[in-house]
């Protein structure tokens, strides 16, 4: 009787702890990927205000001198800006507490960080030369498809908090559109 009762003890216990970790789990994955929710929130909006600056001088097709240093100043100003965005979304994802035994999602969140500081250079690169927007930016594309297995692994099983679909939205959602450079490239050559 006596090891029966110590036996439905341990197992108690012992599920007691596995649901308490699977929680916990849970809670930390949805804290990452709020963060980084947010984090790619930061980098659309900056896409956002760049495509709305070339829209803005495609129409004239020639600028002048002062309209082609306005165009640069705020291409700058708009990477700047973006930057700092940035730059405080990734703090964010920096900032969220991982248990030492969650590995799965520690090595995600690291690997998300990688693709934000990508961003980062980027973007401090493009408010010093707006040129930089229109250079191929290996490394954000690859830190970004890097990042995306090592985080839908980190997804607990049962996923809360929608997490599953959550994570499969950053990677669909940050898809870059295919071709749209070729108006604004031709139009910042104009700018040199």
């Amino acid at each position: 009787m006596l090891i029966g009762a110590l036996a439905f003890l341990v197992a108690f216990v012992g599920f007691g702890i596995a649901a308490g970790d699977w929680a916990s789990r849970n809670a930390e994955m949805n804290a990452l990927v709020t963060r980084i929710e947010a984090s790619e929130s930061a980098m659309q909006q900056t896409q956002d205000e760049l495509a709305a600056i070339f829209a803005e001088y495609e129409e004239p097709p020639a600028l002048t001198t002062a309209e082609k240093a306005e165009f640069a100043d705020k291409l700058k100003a708009a990477a700047a800006a973006g930057e700092q965005r940035v730059t405080e979304a990734g703090d964010g994802v920096l900032g969220v507490v991982v248990l030492p035994w969650h590995g799965h999602i520690a090595a995600g969140k690291e690997a998300y960080v990688v693709h934000n500081l990508a961003w980062q250079g980027y973007l401090g690169a493009a408010a010093k030369n707006p040129e930089v927007i229109l250079e191929e930016q290996p490394l954000i594309n690859d830190t970004f498809m890097a990042a995306e297995p090592v985080l839908k692994k980190a997804v607990p099983e049962p996923p809360l908090f929608d997490l599953k679909v959550r994570v499969d939205d950053i990677f669909v959602e940050g898809q870059a559109p295919a071709e749209e450079g070729q108006t604004q490239e031709a139009l910042l050559r104009g700018v040199r």
